[in-house]
């Protein structure tokens, strides 16, 4: 028998150590309701949880973010309900005011309800807000480049300018019609290009502006492998390669998709294939109608141009934007909200005048019309609003339940299972106190050493 070593009470020891840290482990997991509360618990699981977390509260944030997009697109649709209230009064006016039965005098005085009517719009129209940010009066206000001096390089070959009038005339000049809405419009006619002069269009382009900003937006033709943009101040200008065309309507398929699908940095400008095929018509997507002065305005800013536009110089002014509600957990996954913009100006009631009558000026079937046509843009843009809204929601129960199940599946890599921990700690505790036990009859088992010394 030796003395100097104890091994069964080591060995007890050991396994009792053992043991111990087993059921610390466990009350740590029963505790904290996490079977990993540090990377050496499960290092692949940690990652993997800590992946999912971001997801989940950028997707919880996003879903915030739609519901007060939501919250604005509400208040302008109620704005826009009020409004058109008032145009229906105003129609009920005019329509009141073209009755032979009255007086001049009476005219005079249902313009001057119709002059209040005017002032109220545009007066909503100023003082409607969410968050301080207007909601009738177009986009909001963000820093970008303002109108520079432009250099103009290159152009376009006879066969496509000497059929393409709204390029000589420097700006829109028509209108497009979708079967809804009427909208100004250019066309650019590629009908004569073929195989074997596709390569005079090489370096050279056109360029559009948009109708109230100084975004310029340019196609340049090129012979690389593939279509590419780059930007010069408020300059987006797009590099289509006519590799492999040969007629002019696989021209236009070409620059459609080297532009966004046709939508140019997802502003105003659009880009569309005629019916016959061969022509492009480049059109400014927000609804003209038959509103006073505003058609004429878009045609006169919206310019269209031979030859590719670069900025010379440049400032930082404020400028109208879009509101971008950020719909998910990933940079750039955003809806685009184009807020309406009215006022008596753009509605084209601001000129209405019943009293004018006689020599053949009707001012109040001037008015009824000018009301009608008021009322059917802002129904337009009502019904885009309604639109807008319904996205918004569908985007939030997308979003939810998202997050509801991504949340389920974190929770199995990284949440205890506490029937199964309890088991575990249960074992442990018996192993504990079965193990104390053990050690303390080891230690007990050298006492015989005595007998054999006394």
């Amino acid at each position: 028998m030796i003395i100097s070593h104890n091994l069964q009470a080591m060995n007890a020891n050991r396994q009792f150590n053992i043991t111990g840290k087993k059921r610390a482990k466990s009350t740590e997991k029963l505790s904290s309701g996490y079977r990993i509360n540090r990377s050496a618990d499960d290092a692949a699981g940690l990652a993997i949880s800590e992946k999912m977390r971001r997801q989940i509260r950028g997707l919880s944030q996003a879903s915030l973010n739609c519901q007060d997009g939501i919250s604005m697109v509400q208040i302008a649709d109620g704005a826009l309900n009020e409004i058109h209230d008032m145009l229906h009064r105003g129609t009920e006016l005019s329509v009141k005011a073209a009755n032979g039965t009255l007086t001049q005098e009476d005219r005079e005085y249902i313009q001057k309800e119709l002059e209040q009517l005017k002032s109220e719009i545009d007066a909503i129209a100023d003082r409607t807000t969410f968050n301080e940010i207007p909601v009738l009066q177009g986009s909001h206000q963000n820093t970008e480049y303002t109108e520079t001096p432009v250099e103009i390089e290159g152009g376009l070959p006879d066969f496509v300018t000497s059929v393409s009038p709204d390029l000589a005339t420097g700006h829109l000049t028509g209108t497009y019609n979708d079967g809804i809405n009427e909208f100004i419009s250019g066309k650019v006619n590629f009908s004569a290009v073929t195989a074997d002069n596709i390569s005079e269009l090489i370096d050279g382009g056109f360029n559009m502006t948009c109708a109230t900003c100084s975004r310029r937006y340019s196609i340049q033709f090129t012979a690389d492998d593939e279509s590419s943009m780059e930007t010069s101040g408020q300059h987006y200008i797009y590099k289509i390669s006519v590799n492999g065309v040969t007629n002019g309507s696989e021209l236009i398929d070409r620059i459609i998709d080297g532009t966004e699908n046709g939508h140019p940095n997802h502003h105003y400008t659009q880009f569309k294939k005629s019916d016959d095929g061969n022509s492009m018509i480049i059109y400014d997507n927000r609804p003209s109608l038959a509103v006073a002065g505003k058609r004429e305005r878009y045609q006169a800013d919206s310019k269209l141009l031979p030859g590719i536009a670069y900025t010379i110089g440049g400032t930082v002014v404020e400028e109208k934007s879009d509101i971008f509600v950020q719909a998910g957990s990933e940079a750039g996954q955003h809806i685009d909200i184009k807020l309406p913009e009215i006022n008596s100006g753009i509605l084209g009631i601001s000129s209405v005048n019943v009293v004018a009558r006689g020599d053949g000026v009707d001012g109040a079937g001037d008015a009824i019309t000018a009301f009608k046509d008021a009322l059917s843009y802002v129904s337009g843009e009502r019904a885009r609003m309604g639109a807008y809204q319904n996205r918004l929601e569908h985007t939030i129960h997308n979003l939810d339940n998202v997050v509801e199940n991504t949340t389920a599946a974190e929770s199995a890599i990284r949440d205890t299972d506490m029937a199964k921990e309890m088991v575990a700690f249960s074992n442990a505790q018996i192993l504990a106190q079965t193990g104390q036990s053990v050690l303390a009859q080891a230690n007990q088992s050298k006492q015989g050493i005595l007998s054999i010394l006394g």
